[in-house]
């Protein structure tokens, strides 16, 4: 059980979710994510807990934090979660981002909504690095608590509105072909809707540009037995992969997903 230190919003239905976590024992990576148990006390309404990407971790002041949208009964279960209070959760699960090798003079991170999240502890640990940050959500209500957290990491960061124009109206992709068009990077990291991972991956395994995405998926158990999350491979004699075990990280062209 991990205590609430806030949970508040930071835009429209999105929260910010941060845990005192004194007791946590195992390293938390970017690109991995807890399992939360959103229902109360003894009750098992909604049964699935909920997975969430870590958005950052601090372990000097022992806290994770987490951003996430209420879109449905679970996350507006968790919404209603107050300071002071504990909550259940697993973690932390999956497999990360790499980045120990990492030293690329032009790095690109991608990120559609609520996909943004965990690309903001890699950006972190990438931040004395050349990299660029290309932002896209539905409007700029959507946008601004993630813009300030990248700005004030002092990493260049470019946003891209559906409903109103910010650096340009239309999606991260959109914007990221923008640069694509004056510069190739070094490695790309991405993660968001699947239509956008799709196109991420296509154009950079077009143009040799090595890279990660990070996979949302539907997840029941969260540590690989309950096989929802499983991924098909894009290798003929290979198993499917888990998501929630070999994922959410996947290197480019690992993985089939729809477009």
């Amino acid at each position: 059980m991990f205590e609430i230190f806030s949970n508040k919003e930071v835009g429209p239905d999105i929260y910010h979710l941060v845990l005192k976590c004194e007791g946590l024992s195992e390293k938390v990576e970017a690109g991995q994510f807890f399992n939360i148990k959103v229902s109360r006390n003894n009750s098992y309404d909604p049964l699935l807990r909920r997975p969430l990407s870590v958005f950052d971790f601090e372990n000097e002041t022992k806290r994770v934090e987490f951003v996430y949208k209420v879109v449905g009964k679970g996350t507006k279960m968790l919404a209603n979660y107050s300071p002071g209070e504990e909550i259940d959760l697993l973690g932390p699960l999956g497999n990360p981002f790499t980045i120990s090798d990492r030293n690329s003079s032009n790095i690109h991170l991608i990120g559609g909504g609520m996909g943004i999240a965990p690309l903001y502890l890699l950006a972190k640990k990438l931040k004395d690095l050349p990299i660029k940050v290309f932002l896209g959500a539905a409007n700029a209500a959507e946008l601004d608590f993630f813009a300030d957290k990248f700005n004030n990491l002092g990493i260049e960061t470019h946003l891209a509105a559906m409903e109103e124009k910010l650096e340009i109206q239309g999606t991260a992709l959109r914007l990221w072909d923008i640069y694509l068009e004056k510069e190739i990077p070094n490695f790309v990291y991405c993660c968001g809707p699947e239509p956008l991972l799709f196109a991420v991956e296509n154009q950079c395994l077009k143009s040799r540009i090595p890279g990660e995405i990070s996979i949302e998926k539907r997840m029941g158990c969260g540590f690989g037995v309950c096989l929802s999350c499983s991924c098909e491979s894009q290798k003929v004699n290979e198993k499917n992969k888990r998501a929630c075990v070999e994922g959410p990280v996947f290197g480019l062209g690992e993985v089939k997903y729809c477009e």
